[in-house]
């Protein structure tokens, strides 16, 4: 083959010097993607740089071809795009992004100057993707966002055109595609577009069109067979989370049941041996399993957290509504007297009003219900591209998977009873057990604390739900256990901030227990009445507590001045806390409850202490009741121990 110097010096036409072009550049790929495997560690991109120096050459000698027609100007500037981008994706690879995006760029300057047709199209699309990943890799989203939509422009406005298949930006150095392999192509291209848009979107904070585009990618992924199932897979139940952020668990557990769906199939698959693929190595498959495991854990945890505050919610509005009810019967007989006296032809003339509006307003009503039934058909029969930038997004599902099965595992909606409630709990215990055959103690220490973090989560939420307190407080006694068993075995040097959630968490459950136990204590005769039972448990939470505060100190065992801001709350709280439990000892003689009142006090003052000395730290961080109580506590308490002395006396 003659080399590009010596086909420059030759007269030929464009046909005979596009060949030789054409066997250069393949030569250069082959030297970038196939050689570059045999680089030395030493110098990783050696081939890389000098399969780039070959497109730099190519491109020298075809910006030095002269065409003599149109066609043959269009053929040259489309050659020239397609050495710029293979230059360009070079320069991604060997980490150089400035010349990346000076390549990227050119290539679309070229293409400017052309109209867009079915041969540069898939060219324009892939450099306006490749030239935003690098502008979002250096931290200009903005830019990237702009490439993108234009990317979306671009792909629309050629769909709409009714064109034929546009080739592939590979079709000018290479052997032809079919018809539809350039449509697949193609699409593969737009799906990409997509994707980048979910990361920019969620790098800009806006969640939700990030998931709309999530969404319809790993959808146009199943669609054109062309996924890689582990990550798809990790893909859709990581998508998942975002709708739980949401409320919107319908969604969620959708998207979690065809994670499951999709991760199953590869495990059967990989058992029978029809995988030969050395990446679905089965250590791989258990990962990705456990992940989409956590996942799950996830859901449950939060579904049955916020069905706990819809419930208080819910008990909440129930009060005001009987205060309300009973204020208005109270108005109504002072009113009635009055109201009895009105004249009895306005009252019929009332009431005639009345039927007309109710007639108008159920007309109304009707035509509203009828138009609004019209809108919901509409957007049902909407496709997943119409749907990217709808607010509706939880109209999306993903077809092709069968998913059913993993559905019903779990409802898709808040818990309105203890039996709906346990149901979640089960499943979540199903997903925890599960997740702990891969995420193990002795490897994942910090996984396997928070998985079992989780499972306490579980017990909490399911608790509020039980009427019966006792069986409140066996729940409580497994977290607990579950906590101790965590903290017990851990290195505080190595695992510091652990053993502090752990502690506080522990004091948070005893407290509880507490509480539970002196409200069951108080119901029952005296003789039944076992308080030495809650005084231990007082003692128990006082010691949690206290143990996260110690854990707090400096290496020297020192008290800071200043806490860090994650530790301010929880460090106030305790405070708060340990004095309340030192005044629910009980019963106990005088001195020994003096005693414990003095240590209350002494720990509302610590609380204080910090809070009004850091006020600018503890703004916003929602301490402000528990420090009004805190106040209330430190004038109550000297008179109170002042009443006990009196009476001792």
């Amino acid at each position: 083959m003659p080399s590009l110097d010596e086909l420059a010096k030759t007269p030929q036409n464009i046909n005979e010097w596009f060949l030789s072009i054409c066997a250069h550049v393949a030569e250069s790929r082959r030297v970038i993607e196939e050689l570059s495997k045999e680089d030395p560690p030493t110098e990783p991109f050696k081939s890389k740089y000098a399969g780039r120096n070959m497109l730099k050459s190519a491109l020298q000698r075809a910006q030095s071809f002269q065409p003599s027609t149109d066609q043959e100007t269009s053929r040259i500037r489309c050659a020239q795009a397609t050495i710029f981008l293979y230059i360009g994706q070079v320069s991604v690879d060997v980490e150089e992004p400035k010349e990346a995006e000076k390549n990227f760029q050119s290539c679309l300057d070229i293409l400017g100057l052309e109209t867009t047709n079915k041969y540069n199209i898939s060219l324009l699309l892939h450099a306006h993707n490749l030239l935003a990943a690098v502008w979002s890799g250096r931290g200009d989203h903005d830019k990237a966002y702009q490439l993108l939509e234009k990317a979306k422009e671009l792909h629309a406005g050629y769909l709409h055109s009714k064109l034929p298949a546009p080739k592939s930006y590979d079709e000018i150095f290479m052997d032809e595609f079919s018809s539809e392999e350039r449509n697949v192509m193609f699409e593969k291209l737009y799906t990409n577009t997509l994707f980048y848009l979910a990361q920019v979107f969620g790098v800009r904070g806006d969640n939700k069109q990030a998931a709309a585009h999530c969404h319809i990618t790993l959808q146009r992924q199943l669609e054109a067979e062309d996924f890689d199932p582990l990550d798809w897979s990790l893909n859709c139940a990581t998508l998942s989370q975002y709708y739980v952020t949401m409320n919107n668990y319908q969604s969620a557990r959708h998207t979690l049941a065809c994670a499951s769906s999709v991760i199953s199939n590869v495990q059967e698959s990989s058992e029978n041996s029809t995988y030969s693929d050395e990446s679905y190595d089965n250590e791989k498959i258990v990962k990705t399993r456990a992940d989409i495991e956590r996942c799950w854990i996830k859901f449950c945890v939060n579904l049955l957290k916020d069905s706990v505050s819809d419930l208080e919610a819910s008990d909440l509005s129930e009060k005001v509504s009987k205060i309300t009810e009973m204020k208005n019967n109270f108005e109504d007989e002072e009113d009635k007297e009055d109201s009895d006296k009105k004249d009895e032809g306005k009252e019929e003339d009332k009431k005639e009003e009345e039927k007309v509006e109710d007639l108008e307003a159920g007309e109304k009503k009707e035509e509203e219900t009828q138009k609004q039934d019209e809108e919901d058909e509409q957007k049902k029969r909407k496709t997943f591209s119409d749907l990217v930038d709808v607010e509706d997004i939880e109209l999306l599902r993903i077809t092709n998977v069968e998913s059913g099965q993993y559905e019903e595992l779990v409802p898709g909606e808040l818990c309105k009873t203890y039996e709906d409630a346990r149901k979640v709990f089960k499943a979540g215990s199903k997903f925890v057990e599960n997740a702990i055959k891969y995420y193990t103690f002795d490897g994942f220490v910090t996984d396997y604390v928070e998985i079992k973090q989780d499972l306490s989560g579980l017990y909490k939420n399911l608790a509020v739900f039980d009427k019966d307190e006792s069986r409140k407080c066996k729940m409580h006694k497994r977290r607990v256990d579950t906590l101790t068993e965590l903290v017990t075995p851990l290195n505080i040097q190595h695992f510091r901030q652990i053993c502090r959630q752990l502690r506080f968490e522990l004091g948070e459950v005893k407290n509880t227990m507490v509480s539970l136990k002196y409200s069951i204590a108080v119901e029952l005769p005296q003789e039944q009445q076992n308080w030495k039972k809650i005084n231990n448990l007082c003692f128990g939470a006082i010691q949690e507590f206290e143990n996260f505060c110690d854990l707090l100190r400096d290496p020297n065992d020192k008290f800071p001045d200043t806490l860090s801001d994650e530790t301010v709350r929880p460090y106030v709280i305790s405070q708060i806390f340990i004095a309340r439990l030192y005044g629910k000892f009980r019963p106990m003689d005088t001195s020994q409850k003096l005693s414990f009142l003095a240590k209350a006090e002494t720990h509302f003052k610590k609380a204080l202490d910090y809070y009004d000395s850091h006020l600018k730290q503890c703004s916003g961080m929602d301490l402000k009741e528990e420090v009004d109580v805190a106040r209330e506590m430190l004038h109550f308490l000297p008179r109170k121990m002042e009443k006990i002395r009196q009476a001792a006396a």
